[in-house]
């Protein structure tokens, strides 16, 4: 084969294969914004209570993607509603999906990492300011298992499950009730079951065009191999 007829052939094949390349996952960033319902450690004692959370992130690799999420809930003392605990804060979280081509549905585990603050407001009586609150930040973890929609639709729906432990060893409601009185809980876990959607910034990305194969030129071909090109050979 002429050389030149196969670095043509070989430079448009390397054209498609960045183009399939491209093409592997869809890495935009997106949005998030999920409501829940966060079923309480008992040793809280705190009644359960609804969540929610905004976040960013975006797919590293066809299968990995992370998030950056906020979340918020206020949950009531179990026996004494005028008391206030408010729980936020913030998670780092690495998914692992099960991409299968062709399903619009895909599996995923979840592992996260982050910090959970709780303001907690404790009767102080007799003392007149009463009641006073606790404000403590600690390291959380999270793990979980979830579903997600794919983006054929523009936006992707999110199912989750997860436990999350938060570990404030500080709280003065598990200390006071704990009949021993020792110094308290080392940890919370929480489950925090979910549901969210998942929104891609910007166009879908497409694939790039891959450039034409170069067309064969007489002047590149000798048909009869006397060493003149067909453009000036003029034997028959």
């Amino acid at each position: 084969m002429n050389k030149k007829l196969l670095c043509a052939a070989l430079l448009a094949g390397i054209g498609c294969m960045q183009a399939a390349n491209a093409q592997e996952f869809d890495d935009r960033w997106y949005v998030t914004g999920s409501v829940g319902y966060n079923f309480q450690d008992s040793e809280r004692m705190t009644d359960d209570a609804p969540f929610g959370t905004i976040g960013v992130g975006k797919f590293i690799s066809p299968n990995w993607s992370i998030d950056g999420e906020l979340n918020y809930q206020n949950p009531n003392f179990a026996d004494n509603d005028d008391l206030n605990y408010s729980q936020y804060g913030i998670s780092f979280d690495a998914r692992y999906h099960f991409i299968a081509e062709g399903r619009s549905w895909n599996p995923y585990l979840l592992a996260g990492l982050g910090y959970q603050r709780a303001e907690e407001e404790f009767d102080n009586f007799p003392n007149p300011n009463s009641p006073i609150q606790r404000e403590d930040g600690h390291v959380a973890g999270k793990l979980g298992v979830g579903v997600q929609s794919t983006f054929e639709n523009r936006v992707a729906v999110r199912a989750e499950l997860a436990y999350r432990i938060d570990a404030d060893n500080d709280s003065y409601a598990a200390l006071a009730s704990d009949p021993n009185h020792d110094d308290g809980e080392d940890w919370f876990g929480d489950i925090l079951a979910s549901v969210g959607v998942v929104i891609p910034l910007g166009p879908a990305p497409t694939a790039p065009v891959a450039p034409a194969p170069v067309a064969p030129s007489c002047a590149d071909m000798d048909s009869d191999g006397d060493g003149v090109n067909d453009c000036d050979d003029k034997c028959p």
